[in-house]
């Protein structure tokens, strides 16, 4: 088994420490070549979708990678918008997948055996696979190799992975936002947060994380949730639906972000 890894982020990176010996290939940083990838058995595509005006993500590089890839098995880290494996590979005429990504680029300390670790997906307790099943069973067993034998895998329909990952960052922001609501309502009525969020923490219906508050630390500002987010909302507009609370929850987090100058 032989795998290549295209594009040398930080998801590239991590995936590199789960394959060592990946060949390795990134046009900007000018590292490796395309005939090398080619190569190779499995091919992890890592390369950015970076956020359109009207609020989707742009898949011209993922259409471009996948053009002149001709390794057997593609497998994509990249965040997309629902419906493009099916295309890709109704045009293309490839056996691709599409996997859940939960490393993340947060600058804080995460309890990594409770949480999926942020930097080594090797330490992760699950993988979900999206595309037909053959493929997705494949190419999670080629990840599964490398991982703990106990883990969990999920295996779905390429749609249904690329919802997944906009969804939990969605889910993410959504607690952010609450968090800064009822941070807002507790300093109008002169209550400490954080006694307030330790105490409601410990009703084991809810967790913390993401729930932290503090004076100009107000919001979310992310990466991921910021283009995310608004290509899930897109998707669904181009559907016919309007997702209300998912858009006041972008609305709200403007707000709290305004707060961070009046905190200064």
């Amino acid at each position: 088994m032989k795998v290549g890894i295209c594009g040398l982020g930080y998801v590239g990176k991590a995936y590199n420490k789960m394959f060592p010996d990946a060949v390795l290939y990134d046009k900007l940083k000018g590292i490796g070549t395309k005939n090398e990838i080619n190569k190779t058995d499995m091919v992890v595509v890592a390369v950015p979708t970076n956020p359109m005006p009207d609020g989707s993500l742009d898949m011209s590089i993922i259409e471009e990678v996948v053009g002149w890839i001709e390794t057997p098995l593609i497998l994509i880290k990249s965040a997309l918008m629902p419906g493009t494996v099916d295309y890709l590979k109704e045009k293309y005429n490839k056996r691709i997948t599409v996997s859940v990504e939960m490393v993340g680029e947060g600058k804080y300390f995460i309890p990594y055996w409770k949480y999926p670790h942020p930097e080594n997906p090797l330490y992760h307790s699950f993988i979900i696979v999206g595309g037909d099943e053959k493929d997705a069973t494949e190419t999670a067993n080629y990840l599964w190799h490398k991982m703990s034998p106990e883990i969990d895998i999920h295996i779905v329909s390429a749609v249904e992975a690329e919802i997944c990952k906009m969804m939990e960052n969605t889910w993410g922001a959504m607690k952010v936002s609450f968090a800064n609501d009822i941070y807002a309502i507790c300093q109008r009525y002169g209550a400490n947060y954080t006694k307030v969020l330790q105490a409601w923490g410990a009703d084991g219906r809810v967790e913390k994380m993401h729930m932290r508050v503090i004076d100009g630390k107000r919001g979310w500002k992310s990466k991921c949730y910021d283009k995310d987010i608004p290509g899930l909302i897109r998707a669904s507009e181009l559907k016919g639906y309007e997702p209300k609370l998912i858009k006041a929850v972008v609305e709200a987090n403007k707000e709290h972000l305004k707060q961070n100058d009046l905190d200064r």
